[in-house]
């Protein structure tokens, strides 16, 4: 283990963030949940962190297939020297799990080398390695697994995601599953590029490159005279408003006919998102007296907190930094007074508590921002979640160790209790008015510095 990733790891153990506080006060990093919150499906906790994804694309003979993408930075890989440069080698896994008995279907292990010939290379931001695996399985729901070993460094992380495998498609026209990825530009001809899978499916200033691709799959005769395929696009949020649609007529090819679609999307809101693409030519006929509808697809994304979305609304973005802030900085914020500055601020405010300042990601503004969409989603009642008294704790302290709940007391209103053991500290919610919004007992909870 490196230096850096013992410093971290001893840092994140010990409960103590970089202003020495315990994790219960004022702290400048929001620190890890006593109890580690939910794994994010297809993205690993651990190193080497990689990210991982699932979607059907027809086989030999027009079979399906569950293609697994994969994406792994550099950085993320122990490299050893060698006397024409660098190597490292990693083995990924995938097993297939059959609900609910957890019972292995299929599954295989591949190994895969990497050489390089200076030590640059082995660094590279924005150079992962992607690549995939293909398996073939009987249609069913399954739970996948997906192992990845550095075999320099002799660590493996997991992560694992339900996904299903359909039976036989309704018609002889369908499309496969969508594969969301990135656009990459081709600097040398302008106009063209190439689409990079990201199977972690999280867009921050990446997000005006987000493409969409599948394949529409035709088994009738080349002689058919509808050679054109009619789609309809559309980009929801978690709230089920419209971001972004579209339609596009897209000529046959044959058999198998690829398709990328490039919404315009600049700047959106931190949150979940969907993308719905539709084959609204076609359509299957439908049983006798029912309206045919339309083949449909549809996979989430998540948009994260940017420089390009603090900037849109910059003093809100600054106000839920105060749940973590120092008492320096919170004076610094309450002197700022142009949209530029306020920027400027959220950027310095997050490169100062980026643990590996090396590598693209930020794990500390990362988890906070997991943990304000979060509170958004599950304690927002009429308010956006991160402001109630609920969202506040769960934004400095993360997933409770224990939940109580009381919702029908004869001496009182509903209640929910909080316990963070590790912290030793308690917190009451109450539901004063019976419509959802817990405020905290502060008579009764631990006082929040």
């Amino acid at each position: 283990m490196s230096a850096r990733f013992l410093g971290l790891f001893l840092l994140l153990a010990s409960g103590l963030l970089v202003s020495g506080k315990p994790a219960s006060a004022q702290y400048p990093n929001p620190g890890p949940a006593s109890q580690p919150d939910m794994p994010v499906p297809g993205i690993s906790l651990s190193r080497p962190r990689f990210s991982a994804d699932a979607a059907i694309q027809p086989g030999t003979g027009g079979a399906p297939e569950v293609r697994i993408d994969y994406r792994v930075g550099r950085s993320e890989l122990l490299f050893q020297r060698t006397p024409d440069g660098y190597r490292a080698g990693y083995e990924i896994r995938v097993i297939f799990y059959k609900d609910p008995k957890q019972k292995p279907v299929a599954g295989d292990s591949f190994t895969r080398d990497l050489k390089v010939s200076a030590y640059s290379e082995t660094v590279m931001q924005g150079v992962d390695i992607i690549d995939h695996v293909t398996f073939r399985v009987p249609p069913g729901k399954y739970n996948l697994q997906v192992d990845l070993t550095d075999l320099n460094a002799e660590n493996t992380s997991s992560t694992s995601f339900e996904f299903e495998v359909p039976n036989a498609p309704a018609g002889p026209v369908w499309f496969t599953d969508l594969t969301l990825g990135t656009f990459r530009p081709d600097s040398l001809r302008p106009g063209t590029g190439e689409v990079d899978p990201n199977p972690s499916r999280r867009y921050g200033e990446n997000l005006s490159r987000l493409v969409v691709s599948a394949e529409v799959v035709d088994g009738r005769p080349e002689t058919a005279p509808d050679s054109v395929y009619r789609l309809h696009y559309e980009v929801m949020s978690d709230v089920r408003t419209s971001v972004a649609k579209g339609d596009t007529l897209l000529p046959r090819r044959g058999t198998r006919t690829p398709f990328v679609i490039r919404p315009e999307l600049q700047v959106l809101d931190p949150g979940a998102y969907d993308v719905v693409v539709e084959l609204a030519s076609h359509v299957p006929p439908a049983a006798k007296g029912k309206k045919p509808t339309p083949i449909r697809r549809v996979k989430s994304f998540t948009v994260e907190q940017t420089v390009r979305s603090t900037a849109l609304d910059p003093r809100t973005a600054l106000e839920v930094l105060r749940y973590v802030a120092t008492d320096s900085e919170l004076r610094e914020m309450d002197r700022l007074s142009t949209s530029e500055e306020r920027t400027a601020f959220w950027e310095e405010f997050w490169r100062l508590r980026d643990p590996s300042p090396e590598t693209s990601t930020n794990e500390a503004r990362d988890e906070f921002y997991k943990r304000v969409q979060y509170a958004n989603q599950h304690f927002g009642a009429g308010t956006p979640g991160w402001r109630t008294d609920m969202g506040h704790v769960y934004i400095r302290f993360g997933q409770p160790d224990e939940v109580v709940r009381n919702p029908f007391r004869f001496e009182g209103p509903p209640e929910e209790i909080w316990y963070y053991y590790r912290e030793r500290l308690t917190f009451f919610f109450v539901d004063l008015d019976g419509f959802g919004r817990y405020e905290l007992d502060e008579a009764r909870s631990s006082k929040l510095e």
